[in-house]
């Protein structure tokens, strides 16, 4: 395992744009496409292969 140090104010800012992201509606919709796509046994034909 490796350790990466950053500054406090960079991570700070990271925080935020967590939080800014995973209340956006694009955030949800991946979440929602994601709990669909494992309901679901795709073809290889349905998905493009």
């Amino acid at each position: 395992m490796e350790t990466i140090t950053i500054p406090r104010a960079q991570y700070e800012k990271m925080k935020e744009e967590i939080r800014i992201l995973r209340s956006s509606k694009l955030y949800k919709r991946l979440l929602e496409f994601e709990d669909n796509i494992q309901k679901k046994k795709y073809s290889r034909k349905e998905l493009g292969f």
